[in-house]
């Protein structure tokens, strides 16, 4: 591994990390761990409960046409050939916190973003690798972590969206914490207007504020990109008082306080806690939507990729 992670981070930067938009650059494409062999070997010794291989169409709002797939009994090489090749979208969840090789990789990075950023203390932080096709996309949605973006390969074009109405509403942020819907949400292409938009190429850094929606599309050659999601008692005070509007609405209030200071955010807090805890004991879990199996990889398939038949 190359150190160090972050090379030309500055006082604009420092002032703008987690507020705005900030773009800056990083050695992780220099360094070996994310040649064709070494992610081979990690797809195949990557838990596969960990690892999501998705596809999707080419309509930015057709989010419906995102589908789960299973790669079979390919091997890491070959599962990269199929991404290469087709439209194929793979996330290996939590591996820069979980394999013995990335991690200190992972751990390099925030300790340096703790140095260059004072005061900058995440509660717990996870990172995945994501490898995607040469024309595959991200559609417009919402993470509910703050978000720290390393582009390794590739190039992709990634536009970011202001945090609020009319790009992103409360409500649609209470119903992902209330996982009613996916992360997913509805997008307007005149959009595209009021959005940064980044061409990223290998060895970009890219973060944004919490929340703020965004949607990415690949423009060539094979894409792998690190994604950490980061938890900070800023974004955990904001999602309980989000959560916790969300179940006064349920309860027929109509909550408008997004504040997350005060007797009343911390009262909101406790009543997250309280509602999550119920959900527990008494709640049916709910499926993602998008994790049900409907293809398999194949090689041998134009597309790279073969519908599962339907019972």
């Amino acid at each position: 591994m190359v150190q160090p992670v972050l090379i030309d981070w500055s006082d604009e930067k420092r002032a703008e990390f987690r507020n705005g938009v900030v773009r800056a650059r990083h050695r992780l494409h220099q360094a070996s761990e994310f040649s064709d062999f070494a992610l081979a070997e990690l797809i195949e010794r990557h838990p596969r409960e960990l690892t999501d291989i998705c596809t999707m169409g080419t309509d930015a709002t057709d989010r419906d046409s995102w589908k789960a797939g299973e790669r079979g009994h390919l091997s890491g090489m070959q599962l990269l050939e199929a991404v290469r090749e087709g439209r194929l979208w793979i996330q290996l969840r939590e591996v820069m916190n979980r394999d013995e090789v990335y991690k200190p990789i992972f751990g390099a990075l925030f300790d340096q973003l703790k140095k260059l950023n004072p005061g900058y203390a995440p509660m717990r932080a996870y990172g995945s690798l994501i490898i995607s096709s040469p024309s595959a996309q991200a559609f417009y949605h919402s993470d509910v972590s703050e978000t720290i973006f390393l582009h390794v390969r590739g190039r992709k074009r990634f536009r970011v969206y202001p945090p609020h109405a009319p790009w992103l509403s409360d409500q649609s942020m209470e119903a992902i914490l209330h996982k009613d819907q996916t992360e997913d949400i509805p997008f307007d292409p005149r959009w595209d207007e009021d959005a940064a938009s980044f061409d990223l190429a290998p060895g970009d850094f890219l973060t944004w504020p919490l929340h703020a929606p965004h949607r990415v599309e690949n423009l060539e050659d094979l894409n792998v990109s690190m994604t950490c999601e980061v938890v900070t008692r800023e974004s955990m005070m904001k999602n309980a008082v989000l959560h916790a509007n969300g179940a006064l609405r349920r309860m027929g209030f109509a909550p408008v306080s997004t504040r997350t200071d005060g007797l009343q955010a911390y009262a909101k807090l406790a009543l997250s806690k309280a509602w999550k805890f119920g959900v527990k004991l008494f709640g049916r879990p709910r499926a993602n939507p998008k994790s049900e199996i409907l293809f398999d990889v194949d090689l041998a398939a134009e597309t790279r990729y073969r519908e599962r038949a339907h019972a």
